[in-house]
């Protein structure tokens, strides 16, 4: 899943995210067909704010999802950036 590229087909962004999300809100979640011919559904990162837009190429990368206290372990997961 790690550095696949395709296209945004819908976005919305997230205000009122589940309580382990709460420090990222506000922030964009998008549907994403990617050139394999899967689609996705994933949180962007890395992106201006006012650029978000439907067909926009974007990568998939992975990140951190949600913060942790010191002696957790760190959760990652598939997000996408714009291209």
């Amino acid at each position: 899943m790690l550095g696949k590229t395709g296209v945004i087909r819908s976005w919305t962004i997230i205000r009122l995210p589940p309580a382990d999300f709460g420090y990222q809100a506000p922030y964009p979640v998008v549907i994403v067909s990617l050139d394999d011919g899967e689609s996705i559904v994933a949180q962007m990162v890395d992106y201006d704010k006012d650029s978000i837009a439907i067909g926009q190429r974007v990568i998939t990368v992975v990140r951190r999802t949600v913060q942790v206290k010191t002696d957790d372990v760190v959760p990652y997961g598939i997000k996408v950036k714009p291209i």
